[in-house]
């Protein structure tokens, strides 16, 4: 008799899940009925992918040739090949790692005055580098050298190497590192330098005041940038394994490979569905229900999953593999020992949320003032007495897709466009935001890869995309733009324990099964990247399988 498995979400946390159980059943012989469920039309969590019109090509003649489109991720959009070894064995697997493209690696640090830029330029590409901006050549170079060490002195802090000393603890800040490295600074950095075979002068009497520029114009900007980050507390005020555990994933190794998604993020999470739709067999089945939220009720030995369109439908076991917010509106417990499903429910109150917006526009204001300067990833860096800000990063996407690698798109005069992810949409002009296109509008090769653009969409009503539903009307002078909300979980103190704190709440109930529920997601693990998801979905596999072979022993 088949095991039925109820997955519930359709991001990287939800498909990886369900991919790695079907592998898992294919190679035992195991019968496996798995199902995902997806409250979106589409699949993505946090991946949006747009198609979007940016005018019309002229024939030279003052003729009108062909509408010039392209497409964006707002959201999710980009991986590191050189750490991600799971994803890369993965899509290796469904024969997919072609479509991953190596991007342009550059970001430029601005101040909204334009008074200040840094660039760091290292994997700039058929492009200019200004010695003036040039990170590599600012402070004759010291400055640079100095931001290699304390990188390295900070991830080692957090995840160290074989044999060195434990961890720091989580209640150890982004603040107080710096501010030992400042007071003490050959005593912090000194080994790491040796280390790393980087000759500086520790007797130099500006190196104080050099890891105060470093912290204010590349690490709390950085910090403050990113998705995760506490705008309670500012990026001084955050956990150090935060951000640098985050580093090391998302843009380490001896050397980083940045890649995006050929077509965008959609495509990959499409391509992954599609697979194991195709290498389903009449014992081992995946399914996918779409567009349709769910109520999960768990009981001891029995779950009942009711999407808000069919009728309820027992199961095995479920996945959750959805944000910790959503997880807590969407289960239900029933004779469930009451300490259990209270430490359930504590633990995903303890996960905080941040939303932001991602939108496709034309708004240069969001930019550098200074063209030359423009990169990849722009950071802009706030006054010390304004760290506590909302976070800010804009995306040049003529880089980010490394427009000099395609020929056709490699051209002077053709438009730049960018994608920014901000706490308001208000910060972009509202004719500036660019339009979605779906249905007939979208050229055959992008319907294609993106079928879900293939579905036409009322201009008045925005798509079901990210967490745009939760808007109500807000915005509807932007409804059917290149725009949706995302949120993210806050990676505080606060998260890191709730994230500790399921993961033995998982083992414990593979270890005797208390009821047939276990948690994965984003939020489960680390800041949520795209390897930290598989790494989770790993574990749920094992977990699950521990879980069916006691079930099938009693």
């Amino acid at each position: 008799m088949s095991f039925h498995i109820a997955i519930i979400g359709g991001g990287v946390s939800g498909l990886s899940a369900a991919y790695y159980l079907q592998q898992q059943a294919l190679s035992s012989g195991q019968a496996l009925d798995i199902t995902v469920y997806e409250r979106k039309p589409q699949f993505g969590g946090n991946a949006d992918t747009v198609v979007v019109k940016l005018g019309t090509l002229q024939n030279g003649q003052g003729q009108p040739e062909r509408a010039f489109i392209r497409w964006a991720d707002l959201g999710v959009n980009d991986v590191n090949l050189a750490t991600y070894v799971k994803l890369a064995a993965l899509m290796k697997d469904i024969g997919y790692l072609q479509h991953m493209k190596p991007l342009q690696d550059t970001t430029s640090y601005f101040t909204a005055d334009g008074n200040e830029y840094l660039t760091d330029d290292a994997a700039l590409y058929n492009g200019v580098s200004d010695a003036r901006f040039n990170l590599a050549q600012t402070d004759g170079g010291e400055l640079s050298k100095l931001i290699a060490v304390v990188h390295q002195h900070a991830i080692d802090l957090v995840a160290p190497p074989a044999g060195g000393p434990p961890p720091v603890p989580v209640s150890y800040t982004v603040a107080h590192y710096f501010d030992s490295c400042i007071a003490n600074p050959e005593g912090m950095l000194a080994a790491t330098a040796r280390r790393l075979q980087i000759q500086i002068n520790w007797g130099d009497p500006a190196i104080p005041a050099r890891i105060a520029r470093i912290r204010d114009e590349i690490y709390y900007p950085r910090i403050s940038a990113m998705y995760f980050t506490d705008n309670e507390t500012g990026p001084g005020g955050m956990p150090l394994q935060s951000p640098f555990q985050y580093y090391r994933v998302q843009e380490g190794g001896v050397t980083p490979d940045r890649r995006y998604f050929e077509y965008g993020s959609q495509h990959w999470l499409q391509a992954l569905a599609r697979w194991m739709e195709q290498h389903s067999t009449d014992k081992v089945k995946v399914r996918h229900h779409m567009g349709a939220p769910v109520k999960v009720t768990i009981s001891p030995a029995s779950a009942v999953v009711t999407p808000s369109d069919a009728p309820p439908e027992h199961v095995d076991l479920v996945l959750m593999a959805l944000h910790a917010d959503d997880a807590l509106h969407a289960l239900e417990f029933k004779g469930i020992p009451t300490d259990t499903a209270h430490a359930i429910q504590a633990t995903l109150h303890q996960v905080r949320y941040t939303r932001s917006y991602g939108v496709c526009h034309t708004d240069d204001r969001l930019l550098p003032r200074n063209r030359n300067v423009w990169r990849t990833y722009n950071v802009l860096v706030h006054s010390p007495a304004q760290q506590v800000q909302p976070y800010r990063m804009s995306y040049v996407e003529n880089f980010h897709q490394n427009d000099p690698l395609t020929p056709s798109l490699d051209h002077i005069g053709l438009p730049m466009f960018f994608t920014s992810l901000l706490p308001d949409l208000k910060q972009v002009q509202a004719n500036a935001v660019l339009t979605r296109l779906n249905g007939d509008e979208v050229p055959q090769n992008l319907r294609d890869a993106l079928p879900h653009l293939a579905q036409s969409h009322a201009p008045a009503h925005h798509p079901q995309t990210g967490y745009s539903h939760e808007l109500g009307a807000t915005h509807a002078h932007l409804a059917g733009k290149a725009w949706a909300l995302f949120k993210h979980n806050v990676l505080n103190v606060n998260c890191i324990d709730a994230q500790s704190r399921m993961q033995a709440i998982n083992e414990d109930n593979a270890q005797r099964p208390l009821m047939p529920l276990f948690f994965g997601g984003g939020w489960t693990n680390g800041a949520g990247l795209h390897e930290q998801c598989l790494a989770q979905s790993q574990l749920l596999t094992q977990w699950a399988q521990r879980y069916i072979n006691r079930h099938q022993a009693a």
